[in-house]
């Protein structure tokens, strides 16, 4: 059934460029609630190309977030948090790199497939012109073809990743408030003395369950070709989410990506995680090896200055998720 396009446009309403609010003075809005952050995901792997069938199709089939972007995603995050922003929902696309870019800025995101549509639906109108609950703002990670479809003035090519509009909603119109340029981030955040962001914790102070209370040190990731292809990709999931240094991030993979163990809750675990972040600071892989059927073996540099050895056994079969993971701090 062809839908016709009048029923299913967004009635948008058209705001000159002369109209737009600055970066800062967004900000100053931002803190009074009732906005809604459209947020381009930030930036990728350019190298690797989403495989047909996407979203449903698993991290090693798309393209996923560089060093950059997790670092990038941090830098808004504290943005965010250093000016007092208020932020209440997290949505984000159901690809990786979304939902990534919202976790490692906000520590929390909520998947609505809306957000990945390629042809206008009444169900992304309903989202995108949705009121934010009052005293807060809402973040909607999403991509380039949201953003120049939905948002009035903002054409192909205006917004490049981790850029965002900022929009209000009249009824079923949006109203485009501004836009946040990646110098913009990086300029502000460095206003704020959070010059070292940029590789630093990642998060959103109000919202996030934190691991650790001192701040996490972000040592680029670089994931060796071994844990690039399924099944071994769950260890490079693993790896990510114990970067992060946020407990909630890792309670949700220990829910979705291992196996339940009789020995072992889920509580018992988030507590080794949280001595591990500790002790060890975020990881920077030195090796990885396949050491058995079944299991890898990473070799690891602490950011906080110890090396650390990981031995991970996986699943036989899909969904291939991790069964036990063994960890040996310090030398040999």
């Amino acid at each position: 059934m062809i839908l016709a396009p009048a029923v299913l446009a967004l009635a948008l309403a058209v705001i000159g460029s002369d109209s737009l609010l600055s970066a800062d003075a967004m900000l100053v809005e931002l803190r009074k609630g009732g906005y809604t952050i459209l947020w381009r995901h930030t930036a990728t792997d350019q190298s690797n190309r989403d495989a047909p069938g996407y979203p449903n199709t698993e991290r090693y089939q798309q393209r996923n977030l560089s060093d950059q972007g997790v670092t990038d995603a941090k830098t808004v995050g504290l943005v965010f948090k250093n000016a007092g922003v208020p932020i209440g929902e997290v949505l984000a696309s159901p690809m990786f790199r979304t939902r990534e870019t919202a976790q490692y800025a906000f520590g929390r995101v909520t998947v609505a497939p809306e957000l990945i549509a390629l042809m206008p639906t009444p169900e992304q109108r309903r989202l995108l012109t949705t009121q934010p609950p009052a005293g807060t703002n809402r973040v909607l990670v999403t991509h380039h073809f949201v953003l120049e479809r939905n948002a009035p003035g903002i054409k192909p090519g205006d917004l490049t990743e981790g850029e965002a509009v900022v929009v209000r909603a009249v009824g079923d119109q949006l109203e485009t408030i501004g836009v946040f340029k990646m110098a913009d981030w990086r300029r502000l955040v460095g206003q704020a003395g959070g010059a070292g962001a940029s590789t630093g914790a990642a998060g959103h102070g109000a919202y996030q369950e934190s691991a650790t209370p001192a701040p996490i040190t972000h040592v680029p990731l670089v994931m060796p070709p071994l844990l690039a292809s399924k099944p071994n990709a769950v260890v490079a999931e693993y790896l990510e989410a114990f970067n992060t240094g946020e407990a909630s991030v890792m309670r949700r993979f220990f829910e979705r990506s291992t196996i339940p163990s009789p020995d072992r809750t889920l509580d018992q675990r988030l507590e080794i995680y949280s001595r591990l972040l500790r002790e060890l600071g975020t990881l920077a892989i030195v090796s990885a090896e396949a050491t058995a059927t079944d299991q890898i073996t990473i070799v690891t540099q602490g950011s906080l200055g110890k090396p650390a050895t990981f031995t991970i056994r996986l699943e036989s079969s899909s969904p291939n998720r991790i069964v036990s993971i063994s960890v040996q701090v310090g030398g040999p």
